[in-house]
């Protein structure tokens, strides 16, 4: 009996430990996508405005730049996804099944067995 409790106990803090590394990993593949994607967005858009990093004026604009863009991007997402919300997904069971004719494929609503 006291080695199964041992055993059970064993197996709990193990599984502790892993669930603790799996959401220090998590965490870790969270920032680097945030980053990767602050990253790559940034150099987008610096590319396509053609902006000036090597004056003050110049990072402001493109931090204006960037945000307008970002927000804009924000604000894209959020109406494609109420448009797809709003959208009826329900399944149509008003559709009548007619039998087809496969003797005769070019009239789909000749009944098969009216012959």
């Amino acid at each position: 009996m006291n080695i199964i409790l041992i055993a059970i106990a064993v197996i709990v803090i193990f599984l502790m430990l892993k669930f603790k590394e799996i959401r220090h990993k998590l965490g870790f593949m969270v920032i680097l996508f945030l980053l990767l994607f602050l990253g790559l967005t940034f150099w987008n858009v610096y590319k396509t405005h053609d902006l000036d990093l090597s004056t003050f004026d110049g990072m402001t604009k493109a931090g204006k730049v960037y945000f307008s863009w970002l927000g804009s991007l924000l604000s894209n997402t959020k109406a494609v996804t109420t448009y797809a919300i709003k959208q009826d997904w329900n399944v149509n069971t008003n559709i009548s099944a007619t039998p087809i004719n496969t003797a005769n494929p070019g009239n789909a609503t000749t009944n098969v067995s009216a012959k």
